[in-house]
């Protein structure tokens, strides 16, 4: 036993003089941060008065959205913006209506425009078309101007401007 009880000591040694300290990697220099900086201690305490260890953080929601709520939710619930466009073109994008005739030469020129679901309608400007509430602003040889108001997810309205035009193939024959 005093053989076994012998080599138990020497492992334990062994164990004991490996764990010994190792050296510490040199502190790295502070790099700039876009939070709050926190001095050090040695400089605190000769700065100010001791202070409690953590530093308190308050949050404020003062002018900003709640981003828990679809912006598209709040943009409906307002009544100027939920009915733009209470005619029949209203319930189609722009980009889906197209152009199929042009008559000019009229004081107040007529465009006749095709929905998806094949039905034509007669705009004139100041006809309202599109799910933007947009606004036909003129009627020319071959094309029609569409403005419209496009809302952003900020928040913010821009404007845009839509060009319907109609096919080659009906301009060549009207030319004919």
């Amino acid at each position: 036993m005093n053989r076994a009880h012998a080599v138990l000591v020497l492992a334990a040694a062994l164990a004991v003089a490996g764990c010994g300290d190792r050296p510490r990697p040199a502190a790295r220099p502070a790099a700039a941060s876009a939070g709050p900086r926190l001095a050090s201690p040695a400089t605190t305490a000769e700065a100010e008065p001791a202070k409690p260890a953590g530093q308190e953080w308050v949050y404020s929601s003062v002018g900003k959205r709640d981003p828990f709520k679809s912006f598209l939710a709040e943009a409906a619930s307002r009544p100027a913006l939920a009915s733009r466009c209470a005619t029949p073109l209203g319930k189609f994008e722009i980009d889906q209506l197209r152009l199929v005739a042009v008559v000019t030469g009229l004081e107040d020129p007529v465009a006749m425009v095709e929905a998806p679901n094949g039905v034509g309608y007669a705009v004139r400007r100041g006809a309202c078309m599109g799910k933007n509430g947009g606004v036909v602003s003129a009627v020319r040889s071959g094309e029609v101007v569409v403005n419209e108001w496009a809302v952003r997810a900020d928040g913010s309205r821009d404007r845009t401007q839509t060009v319907l035009r109609l096919p080659k193939e009906a301009a060549l024959n009207l030319e004919e």
